[in-house]
């Protein structure tokens, strides 16, 4: 650990001034060259092509991905999150090589692209010099992808940071942004299909750290109903009274979602060390009984069941001790809902 450590330390602290460029620019740099390198050596027309099939291969998998996804969900069982990710690759992949056939056989092989491409090829130096332009231009849109990727999925910390502070990477991200909301259509599904559920035991100290940090938030008052039916008719079920909904206490859950999200933990105590008495404290509320429960779940069905499956979650729930409860969810996108239950007398 002590390795990777250092070695990332490293990364992020590595700087070309006074370009001020990071590892990633440096990375971006070095895909720049290879594609024009090979755009060089491939000419014009051939390296014209290869950027035609590769812009409409990737937009062909943009369009079908939910094709093959269903194929995938009915073939293998697979979950459908999964499956359309996967069903991108597959168009891709698929779209690429029929169309580079295409082009590569029909096209290169007419008499108008020969008639230019004979001109060309006596002119050699011009010939490789124009096919530079069509290979960066395929290396700008798949650097964006990647860079887009990383930007949208939870990755490590280490590289969404690296990626930001990247001065290439920073600026082709914030002008793909459309590309950004496709790809959380595409690959948003499978991410939500791996969370399943995550929580700590009310009383204890434990702290999770997420790998990420996002700002990228908003309040969920839908799951934030769902939940709270759900749990009083848990309540109801075994004859228990039925909770009241407390806004304060809702706030408090609210806030401490927030925080979580953004500085990537997942505890019931704060990085400073305050607890959810503590935050209970800071907000005015009096109360004799008081307890929390946190849940990091795709939905709040989802989150519902995990904590009910849970002994000291499920405790606080079904207290005869509490009356009052405030429940606030945050959604966080690709990232999945923070979920804080908040319990007083």
């Amino acid at each position: 650990m002590d390795f990777f450590s250092n070695l990332t330390q490293s990364l992020g602290s590595l700087s070309i001034t006074p370009l001020g460029l990071n590892w990633v620019d440096l990375l971006i740099l070095l895909v720049f060259v290879v594609y024009i390198f090979e755009g060089y050596t491939l000419g014009f027309f051939k390296a014209s092509f290869d950027f035609l099939s590769f812009i409409l291969s990737f937009s062909l998998a943009l369009i079908y991905y939910s094709f093959f996804g269903n194929i995938l969900v009915k073939t293998f069982d697979i979950p459908r999150g999964f499956a359309e990710a996967i069903g991108f690759f597959i168009a891709a992949f698929l779209s690429e090589i029929v169309l580079a056939s295409i082009f590569r056989l029909i096209f290169l092989k007419s008499h108008l692209v020969k008639k230019y491409n004979e001109k060309l090829e006596r002119n050699k130096k011009i010939n490789q010099v124009l096919g530079i332009l069509p290979s960066f231009l395929s290396s700008l849109v798949l650097v964006s992808f990647i860079l887009i990727l990383i930007a949208s999925l939870p990755l490590s910390a280490f590289l969404k940071t690296s990626v930001h502070s990247s001065r290439i990477g920073s600026y082709l991200i914030s002008n793909s942004q459309g590309l950004k909301g496709e790809m959380n259509k595409v690959f948003g599904g499978a991410v939500k299909d791996a969370l399943t559920f995550l929580t700590v035991e009310p009383r204890s100290n434990q702290r999770v750290s997420l790998n990420f940090k996002t700002e990228e938030i908003s309040i969920d008052e839908s799951s934030e109903r769902e939940m709270f039916q759900s749990l009083n008719q848990e309540r109801n079920k075994r004859g228990l009274k039925t909770l009241v909904f407390d806004i304060s206490l809702r706030d408090v859950g609210r806030k401490h979602c927030i925080d979580m999200f953004n500085r990537g933990y997942f505890s019931h105590y704060t990085p400073e060390g305050q607890s959810p008495f503590d935050r209970m404290g800071q907000d005015g509320i009096n109360y004799t009984y008081a307890g929390e429960n946190l849940a990091f779940a795709p939905n709040a069905s989802l989150a519902m069941q995990g904590l009910m499956q849970s002994p000291g979650h499920r405790e606080n729930i079904l207290s005869e001790n509490f009356g009052r409860i405030g429940i606030g969810v945050i959604d966080g996108g690709i990232y999945g809902k923070m979920f804080c239950q908040e319990f007083t007398n």
